[in-house]
């Protein structure tokens, strides 16, 4: 019984390893919008803010928020990362004065 306990949960000997054959142009619109959209977790990596900054900064009109559901909100990567780049070419004023 040790045995075979112990062989469950070892890695396979083989593993089979599987390719995407779906190839960027034959991907539809709507994969290719899906594919761009990123969770708030790496949203929060990229800008280096807080949820709550992030979500501000949306509602301030930046970039666009995608919800589907109550909690599950994307983003798209490159609206993220066109408001990085302008940012740093124009900073933010601070609000407080």
């Amino acid at each position: 019984m040790k045995r075979t306990f112990a062989k469950f949960w070892q890695k396979p000997e083989k593993e089979e390893t599987v390719e995407n054959n779906v190839s960027p142009e034959n991907l539809s619109s709507v994969d290719k919008a899906m594919s761009n959209l990123i969770k708030m977790k790496e949203a929060t990596r990229l800008l280096r803010a807080s949820a709550p900054t992030v979500r501000k900064y949306a509602r301030m009109g930046h970039y666009k928020e995608y919800r589907f559901g109550d909690k599950l909100v994307f983003y798209n990567k490159e609206e993220i990362l066109s408001f990085i780049l302008n940012r740093s070419i124009n900073p933010i004023e601070p609000l407080i004065p």
